[in-house]
């Protein structure tokens, strides 16, 4: 509605959580409109490197070079290598110290790292004459899953907002936060989006209709959120007419084979085909189990970081050399072209699996680019993975932790809990208990659980790699979960890709 009234010499922005969700927006879109150049279609890293950080970091109170590498690690990671050359710290004074040494060292010569974006992108907004200026170019600024940004992304929005330069409309589903505290945040109660609602300064409207979900599943949903906004509970319609399928628990304990073929049997049964099935764990270690159980007829979803792939790999492997672009090419005579070039050759062997991780990729660009490779910054290759598909992916069921499928949503959906405790918290009905529940990589969390659920339009299947105790199918029995038991008369075979 809006895109008529966009002016053309300036910009709307869609920022979301991740790259599949921005895929899944672009492409949903480009099927309504011919997408114009001025609508930026991207995630909150890719927002802030664009429309700040590339054009005024090196103009904040931080120091920041003039050509940006974007470094795919954090600082964190970048310390940790210190310690493995020089010792480790165990003082947190001197480690805070070294810390923020290495952080300005970084953005002197340009390396930004992951972390470092929304830091840096937050003080160059305090700047008065920089907040104008991005003000200025945005019109209008939509974003997505806004319950997972942080404090960080808040300040910038808040500036941009007092701009009054800027149309600003925000979604979330607090529900749905299931990002780690930083240490701005004591509560879940003081995520953003709490706070933002419990404001005057924005008009809040509550979204009372699912247009995902068949009825079943929506009222599944329901007895998770039912979260009071002022005056109003948040408790969802679905838009569906449908009833859809009964929500499933799996009790096959003794392997995730046994759990993913009577997933494919319920599948098969209902005719929902491969492309419209989804696999969903918490633990990475769990996901690499799904995918060996199916066979290579899997599908991860695209997580590139924050800038274009090729962009990526080429600020991979100027870190890994420790030469600016420029640097680059003249050591080792080539030009920016022919640089893209070695870029491109690199994504290709990180697709068909030739490198598979860090040393694989240095020994790649070592003994076919003949560069020399330096020691000091890490360099992380899990966002580098671009996969370029030979294949149809309707042929293949889309596999992913709980992070990465935010956005996405299938026909037919199976979560596995890797424990009985990991699946009664994602069964956690209490509002105040779901609440004290903190967002720490080593502690599961009821949210987690509310996600995967949410992910499912017609067939929601759960299921648990422990042995589900009476009282734990009690609780399902009471969410009006049906068990299905391990009575099987056929289990079809997995079919090998080759």
């Amino acid at each position: 509605r809006n895109l008529p009234n966009l002016s053309p010499a300036k910009y709307m922005a869609v920022i979301t959580y991740t790259n599949s969700a921005t895929n899944n927006i672009r492409t949903r879109l480009s099927k309504k409109i011919n997408i114009p150049a001025n609508l930026f279609i991207g995630t909150i890293h890719a927002f802030m490197n664009r429309f700040i950080v590339i054009p005024f970091g090196s103009f904040s109170e931080e120091e920041v070079g003039k050509e940006k590498r974007f470094i795919q690690c954090q600082l964190d990671d970048v310390f940790k290598n210190y310690e493995q050359i020089n010792g480790k710290v165990s003082d947190f004074k001197e480690a805070a110290a070294i810390k923020a040494r290495i952080k300005k060292k970084l953005n002197k010569n340009g390396y930004v790292s992951f972390d470092q974006t929304l830091n840096i992108a937050a003080k160059s907004m305090e700047k008065k004459e920089i907040a104008e200026l991005v003000a200025n170019r945005l019109q209008f600024l939509f974003i997505d899953e806004f319950q997972d940004t942080n404090n960080k992304v808040y300040e910038v929005l808040e500036i941009l907002r007092k701009q009054k330069k800027t149309e600003i409309y925000i979604v979330g589903d607090p529900e749905q936060y299931i990002t780690s505290f930083d240490s701005s945040i004591q509560n879940y109660t003081r995520i953003p989006i709490l706070r933002a609602t419990g404001t005057n300064v924005y008009d809040l409207s509550i979204n009372q209709v699912n247009r995902r979900c068949s009825r079943k599943i929506v009222a599944f949903l329901n007895k998770f959120n039912g979260r009071s906004y002022k005056d109003d509970l948040f408790q969802q319609e679905p838009h569906r007419t449908d009833d859809g399928h009964d929500v499933t628990f799996i009790d096959k304990h003794s392997g995730t084979k046994p759990i993913i073929e009577r997933f494919i049997s319920i599948c098969e049964s209902l005719e929902i085909n491969e492309n419209d099935r989804c696999i969903i764990a918490k633990k990475n270690d769990v996901i690499k189990r799904i995918e060996s159980v199916l066979e290579g007829r899997s599908v991860s979803p695209n997580q590139n970081g924050a800038i274009t792939p090729l962009n990526a790999i080429k600020d991979t492997i100027l870190s890994a050399t420790q030469l600016t672009q420029a640097e680059f090419c003249e050591k080792n005579d080539c030009s920016n072209m022919e640089l893209r070039q070695y870029c491109v050759e690199t994504m290709i062997a990180l697709s068909d699996g030739r490198i598979t991780n860090e040393a694989s990729f240095l020994e790649f660009i070592v003994e076919n680019f003949g560069v020399t490779v330096k020691s000091g910054i890490p360099i992380k290759i899990n966002g580098l993975k671009y996969r370029v598909e030979n294949k149809d992916s309707k042929e293949f069921t889309l596999v992913g932790n709980i992070h990465q499928i935010k956005g996405l949503e299938a026909k037919a959906v199976l979560a596995i809990a890797k424990t009985e405790q990991e699946l009664k918290l994602w069964l956690t009905a209490d509002q105040s208990i779901r609440e004290s529940k903190r967002g720490k990589e080593d502690t599961d969390y009821p949210r987690i659980g509310y996600v995967a659920f949410s992910r499912a339009e017609d067939l929601l299947c759960i299921a648990c790699l422990e042995q589900a105790s009476e009282e734990t199918k009690k609780v399902l029995k009471n969410l009006d979960v049906i068990i299905v038991d391990e009575q099987i008369s056929t289990v079809p075979k997995i079919k090998p890709l080759f």
